[in-house]
Protein backbone atom coordinates (compact mmCIF):
# COMPACT_ATOMS: atom_id res chain seq x y z
CA UNK A 1 0.00 0.00 0.00
CA UNK A 2 2.78 2.25 -0.22
CA UNK A 3 2.15 5.66 -2.07
CA UNK A 4 -1.55 5.31 -1.19
CA UNK A 5 -3.78 8.45 -0.76
CA UNK A 6 -2.18 11.81 -0.16
CA UNK A 7 -4.74 12.04 2.60
CA UNK A 8 -4.17 9.07 4.61
CA UNK A 9 -1.88 8.38 7.66
CA UNK A 10 1.28 6.01 8.12
CA UNK A 11 3.28 4.24 10.96
CA UNK A 12 6.27 3.19 10.83
CA UNK A 13 6.77 0.91 13.89
CA UNK A 14 10.75 -0.44 14.97
CA UNK A 15 11.32 -3.53 17.11
CA UNK A 16 14.49 -5.40 17.50
CA UNK A 17 12.90 -8.68 18.63
CA UNK A 18 11.79 -11.07 16.43
CA UNK A 19 8.33 -11.17 15.34
CA UNK A 20 7.31 -14.31 16.81
CA UNK A 21 9.46 -13.76 20.30
CA UNK A 22 7.03 -12.81 23.27
CA UNK A 23 8.43 -9.34 23.42
CA UNK A 24 6.86 -8.70 19.83
CA UNK A 25 3.97 -10.98 19.89
CA UNK A 26 2.53 -10.07 22.85
CA UNK A 27 3.36 -6.49 23.44
CA UNK A 28 4.02 -4.37 20.65
CA UNK A 29 2.81 -6.61 17.57
CA UNK A 30 -0.42 -7.41 19.27
CA UNK A 31 -0.78 -3.30 20.58
CA UNK A 32 -0.70 -2.32 16.35
CA UNK A 33 -3.02 -5.53 15.43
CA UNK A 34 -6.05 -4.18 18.15
CA UNK A 35 -5.55 -0.45 17.02
CA UNK A 36 -5.92 -1.46 13.16
CA UNK A 37 -8.59 -3.68 13.93
CA UNK A 38 -10.53 -1.07 15.93
CA UNK A 39 -10.98 0.64 13.02
CA UNK A 40 -8.22 3.36 11.45
CA UNK A 41 -7.48 4.96 8.26
CA UNK A 42 -3.32 4.69 9.14
CA UNK A 43 -0.89 1.68 7.27
CA UNK A 44 1.56 0.45 9.01
CA UNK A 45 5.35 -0.79 7.77
CA UNK A 46 6.25 -2.78 10.81
CA UNK A 47 10.07 -3.69 10.92
CA UNK A 48 11.84 -6.38 13.48
CA UNK A 49 14.95 -7.91 13.63
CA UNK A 50 15.48 -11.29 12.71
CA UNK A 51 17.69 -13.70 14.25
CA UNK A 52 16.92 -16.33 12.01
CA UNK A 53 14.71 -17.66 8.51
CA UNK A 54 11.83 -15.22 8.96
CA UNK A 55 8.07 -17.15 7.84
CA UNK A 56 5.07 -16.24 9.40
CA UNK A 57 1.98 -18.63 10.05
CA UNK A 58 -1.07 -18.40 7.22
CA UNK A 59 -3.26 -16.71 9.91
CA UNK A 60 -0.57 -13.98 11.27
CA UNK A 61 -0.16 -13.17 7.55
CA UNK A 62 -3.55 -12.76 6.64
CA UNK A 63 -4.31 -10.93 9.71
CA UNK A 64 -1.63 -8.40 8.91
CA UNK A 65 -2.69 -8.02 5.58
CA UNK A 66 -6.24 -7.02 6.99
CA UNK A 67 -5.15 -4.61 9.67
CA UNK A 68 -2.39 -2.77 6.83
CA UNK A 69 0.31 -4.12 8.37
CA UNK A 70 3.09 -4.65 6.21
CA UNK A 71 5.97 -6.67 7.71
CA UNK A 72 9.50 -5.95 6.48
CA UNK A 73 12.54 -8.31 8.74
CA UNK A 74 15.61 -7.11 8.86
CA UNK A 75 18.28 -10.09 9.55
CA UNK A 76 20.59 -9.96 12.55
CA UNK A 77 22.91 -12.79 13.40
CA UNK A 78 23.25 -12.73 17.20
CA UNK A 79 26.48 -13.97 17.06
CA UNK A 80 27.99 -12.05 14.42
CA UNK A 81 29.84 -8.98 14.46
CA UNK A 82 26.89 -6.48 16.13
CA UNK A 83 28.19 -2.99 14.94
CA UNK A 84 28.08 -3.66 10.73
CA UNK A 85 25.07 -5.40 10.89
CA UNK A 86 23.52 -2.57 13.06
CA UNK A 87 25.23 -0.06 10.53
CA UNK A 88 23.10 -2.24 7.62
CA UNK A 89 19.75 -2.74 9.49
CA UNK A 90 19.74 1.27 9.70
CA UNK A 91 20.47 2.08 6.42
CA UNK A 92 18.11 -0.91 5.17
CA UNK A 93 15.60 0.97 7.38
CA UNK A 94 16.42 4.55 5.90
CA UNK A 95 15.43 2.93 2.42
CA UNK A 96 12.77 1.45 3.24
CA UNK A 97 10.87 3.94 5.54
CA UNK A 98 11.87 6.62 2.41
CA UNK A 99 9.83 4.43 0.10
CA UNK A 100 6.99 3.82 2.51
CA UNK A 101 5.94 7.37 3.35
CA UNK A 102 5.84 8.64 -0.18
CA UNK A 103 2.34 10.27 -0.74
CA UNK A 104 1.19 10.58 3.00
CA UNK A 105 0.27 13.61 4.78
CA UNK A 106 0.73 12.31 8.10
CA UNK A 107 3.94 10.09 9.14
CA UNK A 108 4.96 9.06 12.18
CA UNK A 109 8.07 7.00 13.60
CA UNK A 110 7.44 4.21 16.55
CA UNK A 111 10.43 2.87 18.68
CA UNK A 112 9.40 0.21 20.37
CA UNK A 113 11.97 -0.28 23.85
CA UNK A 114 15.47 1.52 23.67
CA UNK A 115 17.62 0.05 21.14
CA UNK A 116 14.51 0.54 18.37
CA UNK A 117 13.65 3.89 19.84
CA UNK A 118 17.44 4.36 18.66
CA UNK A 119 16.63 3.01 14.92
CA UNK A 120 13.87 5.03 14.71
CA UNK A 121 15.48 8.23 15.63
CA UNK A 122 18.18 7.90 12.86
CA UNK A 123 15.94 7.58 10.63
CA UNK A 124 12.94 10.64 11.43
CA UNK A 125 14.89 12.64 8.92
CA UNK A 126 13.29 10.24 6.42
CA UNK A 127 9.84 11.70 5.95
CA UNK A 128 8.73 11.39 9.22
CA UNK A 129 6.98 14.54 11.03
CA UNK A 130 6.46 12.75 14.45
CA UNK A 131 8.68 10.55 16.75
CA UNK A 132 6.88 8.02 19.57
CA UNK A 133 8.86 6.48 22.05
CA UNK A 134 7.03 3.23 23.29
CA UNK A 135 8.39 2.04 26.85
CA UNK A 136 12.09 4.01 26.55
CA UNK A 137 14.24 2.72 29.53
CA UNK A 138 18.04 3.79 29.79
CA UNK A 139 19.40 0.57 28.81
CA UNK A 140 22.91 1.49 29.16
CA UNK A 141 22.59 1.93 33.04
CA UNK A 142 21.55 -1.34 33.30
CA UNK A 143 24.42 -3.49 31.97
CA UNK A 144 26.56 -1.29 33.40
CA UNK A 145 25.41 -1.38 36.85
CA UNK A 146 25.38 -5.32 36.35
CA UNK A 147 29.28 -5.44 35.14
CA UNK A 148 27.94 -6.28 31.57
CA UNK A 149 29.73 -3.31 30.39
CA UNK A 150 32.06 -0.91 31.79
CA UNK A 151 31.75 2.69 31.69
CA UNK A 152 34.30 2.98 28.65
CA UNK A 153 33.22 0.33 26.53
CA UNK A 154 32.03 0.88 23.30
CA UNK A 155 29.18 -0.61 23.51
CA UNK A 156 28.36 1.75 26.42
CA UNK A 157 28.66 4.93 24.78
CA UNK A 158 27.27 4.14 21.54
CA UNK A 159 24.20 3.07 23.46
CA UNK A 160 23.99 6.24 25.99
CA UNK A 161 24.64 8.49 23.24
CA UNK A 162 21.53 7.29 21.01
CA UNK A 163 19.84 6.80 24.56
CA UNK A 164 20.03 10.74 24.37
CA UNK A 165 19.59 11.02 20.73
CA UNK A 166 16.15 9.21 20.92
CA UNK A 167 15.33 11.49 23.42
CA UNK A 168 16.30 14.58 21.52
CA UNK A 169 14.58 13.69 18.91
CA UNK A 170 10.81 12.72 20.55
CA UNK A 171 7.86 14.10 20.13
CA UNK A 172 6.03 11.60 22.31
CA UNK A 173 7.54 9.27 25.15
CA UNK A 174 5.53 6.54 26.72
CA UNK A 175 7.56 6.08 29.99
CA UNK A 176 7.07 2.32 32.20
CA UNK A 177 7.55 3.77 35.13
CA UNK A 178 7.39 7.11 37.56
CA UNK A 179 11.20 7.47 37.79
CA UNK A 180 11.94 7.56 33.56
CA UNK A 181 9.16 10.10 33.93
CA UNK A 182 11.36 11.69 36.28
CA UNK A 183 14.28 11.14 34.08
CA UNK A 184 12.82 12.27 31.18
CA UNK A 185 11.46 15.39 32.27
CA UNK A 186 14.84 16.23 33.69
CA UNK A 187 16.32 15.43 30.38
CA UNK A 188 13.65 16.71 28.07
CA UNK A 189 10.75 19.02 30.09
CA UNK A 190 9.42 19.82 26.83
CA UNK A 191 8.57 16.60 25.47
CA UNK A 192 5.07 15.14 25.25
CA UNK A 193 4.76 12.08 28.49
CA UNK A 194 2.90 9.42 29.27
CA UNK A 195 3.50 6.75 31.84
CA UNK A 196 1.75 3.01 31.08
CA UNK A 197 4.21 0.06 32.35
CA UNK A 198 4.00 -2.97 30.23
CA UNK A 199 0.85 -4.88 29.34
CA UNK A 200 -1.19 -7.50 28.73
CA UNK A 201 -4.36 -9.33 27.97
CA UNK A 202 -5.81 -9.37 30.94
CA UNK A 203 -8.84 -11.37 30.35
CA UNK A 204 -6.44 -13.50 27.73
CA UNK A 205 -4.20 -14.59 30.64
CA UNK A 206 -7.57 -15.09 33.37
CA UNK A 207 -6.95 -17.47 36.00
CA UNK A 208 -8.25 -20.90 35.08
CA UNK A 209 -8.92 -22.51 38.04
CA UNK A 210 -9.32 -26.16 36.62
CA UNK A 211 -6.19 -26.39 34.62
CA UNK A 212 -4.54 -25.23 37.47
CA UNK A 213 -5.56 -27.97 39.63
CA UNK A 214 -4.69 -30.20 36.90
CA UNK A 215 -1.14 -28.95 37.00
CA UNK A 216 -0.64 -29.11 40.64
CA UNK A 217 -2.00 -32.77 40.49
CA UNK A 218 0.33 -33.52 37.96
CA UNK A 219 3.24 -32.09 39.70
CA UNK A 220 2.66 -32.94 42.70
CA UNK A 221 2.08 -29.33 44.27
CA UNK A 222 -1.65 -29.90 45.80
CA UNK A 223 -1.63 -28.49 49.79
CA UNK A 224 1.38 -26.72 48.71
CA UNK A 225 2.38 -22.80 48.42
CA UNK A 226 3.52 -22.98 45.14
CA UNK A 227 6.46 -19.96 43.96
CA UNK A 228 6.23 -19.48 40.28
CA UNK A 229 8.92 -17.89 38.18
CA UNK A 230 8.81 -17.53 34.37
CA UNK A 231 11.69 -16.05 32.27
CA UNK A 232 15.81 -15.83 32.04
CA UNK A 233 18.73 -15.77 34.71
CA UNK A 234 21.98 -13.86 34.92
CA UNK A 235 22.69 -10.70 32.88
CA UNK A 236 19.99 -7.60 33.96
CA UNK A 237 18.26 -11.06 36.28
CA UNK A 238 19.50 -12.54 39.52
CA UNK A 239 21.89 -15.33 38.37
CA UNK A 240 21.18 -19.54 38.69
CA UNK A 241 23.23 -19.26 42.08
CA UNK A 242 21.56 -16.49 44.00
CA UNK A 243 18.29 -18.18 43.06
CA UNK A 244 19.28 -21.11 44.42
CA UNK A 245 19.96 -19.13 47.53
CA UNK A 246 16.75 -17.49 47.17
CA UNK A 247 14.92 -20.83 46.74
CA UNK A 248 16.87 -22.22 49.81
CA UNK A 249 15.64 -19.52 52.09
CA UNK A 250 11.75 -19.54 50.51
CA UNK A 251 12.03 -23.07 51.92
CA UNK A 252 12.85 -22.68 55.42
CA UNK A 253 10.18 -20.31 55.39
CA UNK A 254 7.76 -23.67 55.55
CA UNK A 255 7.34 -26.82 55.22
CA UNK A 256 4.77 -26.76 51.90
CA UNK A 257 6.92 -24.26 50.05
CA UNK A 258 7.07 -25.33 46.84
CA UNK A 259 9.01 -23.94 43.29
CA UNK A 260 7.91 -24.02 39.88
CA UNK A 261 10.44 -22.80 37.43
CA UNK A 262 10.01 -22.56 33.73
CA UNK A 263 12.77 -21.29 31.93
CA UNK A 264 15.35 -22.68 28.91
CA UNK A 265 17.12 -25.73 29.08
CA UNK A 266 20.94 -23.65 29.49
CA UNK A 267 19.41 -22.05 32.72
CA UNK A 268 17.76 -25.30 34.09
CA UNK A 269 20.98 -27.14 33.65
CA UNK A 270 23.10 -24.03 35.72
CA UNK A 271 20.40 -24.12 38.31
CA UNK A 272 21.12 -27.80 38.90
CA UNK A 273 24.74 -26.79 38.94
CA UNK A 274 24.86 -24.44 41.71
CA UNK A 275 25.70 -24.78 45.17
CA UNK A 276 22.74 -25.40 47.53
CA UNK A 277 20.52 -27.36 44.58
CA UNK A 278 20.45 -30.76 46.50
CA UNK A 279 18.51 -28.84 49.54
CA UNK A 280 15.77 -27.87 47.20
CA UNK A 281 16.08 -30.43 44.30
CA UNK A 282 13.06 -32.21 46.51
CA UNK A 283 11.03 -29.25 46.06
CA UNK A 284 11.39 -27.75 42.99
CA UNK A 285 10.05 -28.43 39.25
CA UNK A 286 11.90 -27.23 36.08
CA UNK A 287 9.74 -26.58 32.95
CA UNK A 288 11.09 -25.59 29.54
CA UNK A 289 10.24 -22.28 27.25
CA UNK A 290 6.68 -22.87 26.31
CA UNK A 291 4.55 -20.27 24.04
CA UNK A 292 3.21 -17.12 26.12
CA UNK A 293 -0.43 -18.61 25.70
CA UNK A 294 0.29 -22.10 26.86
CA UNK A 295 1.42 -20.57 30.37
CA UNK A 296 -1.98 -19.68 31.63
CA UNK A 297 -2.34 -23.19 33.21
CA UNK A 298 1.03 -22.61 35.21
CA UNK A 299 0.07 -19.40 36.39
CA UNK A 300 -3.49 -20.96 37.76
CA UNK A 301 -1.54 -23.15 39.92
CA UNK A 302 0.90 -20.43 41.50
CA UNK A 303 0.40 -18.94 44.37
CA UNK A 304 3.15 -16.23 44.78
CA UNK A 305 4.91 -15.23 41.55
CA UNK A 306 8.42 -14.12 41.82
CA UNK A 307 10.00 -11.01 40.08
CA UNK A 308 13.83 -12.25 39.92
CA UNK A 309 15.28 -8.45 39.28
CA UNK A 310 18.38 -7.44 41.53
CA UNK A 311 17.38 -4.34 43.37
CA UNK A 312 20.16 -2.34 41.60
CA UNK A 313 19.31 1.60 41.30
CA UNK A 314 18.46 1.70 37.61
CA UNK A 315 15.98 -1.17 37.89
CA UNK A 316 13.82 1.25 39.04
CA UNK A 317 13.40 2.20 35.48
CA UNK A 318 11.61 -1.12 34.84
CA UNK A 319 8.74 -2.77 33.89
CA UNK A 320 8.43 -6.55 34.02
CA UNK A 321 5.88 -7.86 31.91
CA UNK A 322 5.97 -11.07 34.46
CA UNK A 323 4.20 -9.06 37.11
CA UNK A 324 1.42 -8.09 34.73
CA UNK A 325 1.03 -11.77 34.21
CA UNK A 326 0.70 -13.24 37.70
CA UNK A 327 -1.26 -10.21 38.34
CA UNK A 328 -3.80 -11.07 35.49
CA UNK A 329 -4.18 -14.72 36.88
CA UNK A 330 -4.90 -13.50 40.39
CA UNK A 331 -0.68 -13.97 41.54
CA UNK A 332 0.73 -11.45 43.88
CA UNK A 333 4.03 -11.04 43.90
CA UNK A 334 6.92 -11.34 45.45
CA UNK A 335 9.81 -8.69 44.32
CA UNK A 336 12.61 -6.62 45.61
CA UNK A 337 12.25 -3.41 47.41
CA UNK A 338 12.85 -0.65 44.53
CA UNK A 339 12.33 -2.48 41.26
CA UNK A 340 9.78 -0.91 38.83
CA UNK A 341 6.63 0.45 40.87
CA UNK A 342 5.82 -2.51 40.97
CA UNK A 343 7.22 -2.95 44.09
CA UNK A 344 5.42 0.24 46.01
CA UNK A 345 2.28 -1.07 44.01
CA UNK A 346 2.59 -4.45 45.71
CA UNK A 347 3.03 -2.91 48.82
CA UNK A 348 0.25 -0.31 49.02
CA UNK A 349 -2.51 -2.26 47.10
CA UNK A 350 -2.13 -5.49 49.10
CA UNK A 351 -1.16 -7.37 46.05
CA UNK A 352 2.22 -8.79 47.22
CA UNK A 353 4.87 -8.89 49.42
CA UNK A 354 7.88 -6.44 49.00
CA UNK A 355 11.56 -7.78 50.25
CA UNK A 356 14.98 -6.14 50.85
CA UNK A 357 17.17 -8.69 48.42
CA UNK A 358 15.59 -12.18 47.09
CA UNK A 359 19.06 -14.23 47.72
CA UNK A 360 19.36 -12.70 51.12
CA UNK A 361 15.50 -12.84 52.00
CA UNK A 362 15.16 -13.56 55.81
CA UNK A 363 12.78 -16.83 56.06
CA UNK A 364 10.56 -14.76 58.39
CA UNK A 365 9.76 -11.66 56.19
CA UNK A 366 8.15 -14.22 53.29
CA UNK A 367 6.01 -16.31 56.34
CA UNK A 368 5.13 -12.74 57.35
CA UNK A 369 4.07 -11.59 53.80
CA UNK A 370 2.35 -14.97 53.13
CA UNK A 371 0.51 -14.63 56.92
CA UNK A 372 -0.43 -10.91 55.70
CA UNK A 373 -1.84 -11.90 52.20
CA UNK A 374 -3.62 -14.92 53.75
CA UNK A 375 -5.52 -12.68 56.26
CA UNK A 376 -8.49 -12.60 54.32
CA UNK A 377 -10.19 -14.51 51.80
CA UNK A 378 -8.25 -16.22 48.96
CA UNK A 379 -10.85 -15.04 46.60
CA UNK A 380 -10.67 -11.73 47.41
CA UNK A 381 -6.91 -11.58 47.19
CA UNK A 382 -7.14 -13.27 43.23
CA UNK A 383 -9.85 -10.35 42.82
CA UNK A 384 -7.61 -7.31 43.87
CA UNK A 385 -4.46 -8.86 42.46
CA UNK A 386 -6.78 -8.79 38.91
CA UNK A 387 -8.47 -5.13 39.74
CA UNK A 388 -5.11 -3.51 39.70
CA UNK A 389 -3.80 -5.58 36.27
CA UNK A 390 -7.03 -4.13 34.86
CA UNK A 391 -6.96 -0.72 36.26
CA UNK A 392 -2.94 -0.52 35.31
CA UNK A 393 -1.27 -3.16 33.02
CA UNK A 394 -4.12 -3.97 30.34
CA UNK A 395 -3.24 -3.62 26.91
CA UNK A 396 -6.72 -1.57 26.05
CA UNK A 397 -4.70 1.55 27.93
CA UNK A 398 -1.90 0.85 25.83
CA UNK A 399 -3.72 0.64 22.74
CA UNK A 400 -6.09 3.93 23.66
CA UNK A 401 -2.43 5.50 24.01
CA UNK A 402 -1.19 4.86 20.62
CA UNK A 403 -4.23 5.55 18.92
CA UNK A 404 -4.04 9.33 20.50
CA UNK A 405 -0.28 9.68 19.68
CA UNK A 406 0.44 7.73 16.83
CA UNK A 407 -2.78 8.49 14.17
CA UNK A 408 -3.13 12.04 14.15
CA UNK A 409 -5.01 11.90 10.65
CA UNK A 410 -8.33 12.06 10.31
CA UNK A 411 -10.08 8.59 11.52
CA UNK A 412 -12.63 5.73 9.84
CA UNK A 413 -15.99 6.28 11.90
CA UNK A 414 -15.90 3.85 14.62
CA UNK A 415 -19.42 1.82 15.23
Amino acid sequence: MMGAGRSRACALVVGLHGIGDPLMSTLMLDYVLRLQERGTDLDILLVTEEPGPTHLEPALAERLRKARITWRPLRYDVKGAQFPQRIRNIARLACWSWRYTRGYEERTAVGFLSMAGAYAALVRPFGFRRLVLVNFEPHSRYMREMGLWSERSLKHRVVRWSEGLELRRADAVVAPSTAVMELVRTLRPDVELHLQGVTVDVRANARDEAAGADVRRRLGLEGRTVLLYIGKFGGIYYSEEAYVRFMNAACQAGPGVRHLIITHPEHADRLRRSPGWDGVEERASLLGPMAPEALRPYLSAADLGVIAVPPTPSQRFRSPVKTALYWAAGVPILIPEGVSDDWWIARDEGVGIVVRDLPGMDPAELRAGLDRLRGGPVSALRARCVEVAMRLRDTGHMVDLLDRLVHRAGRAARP
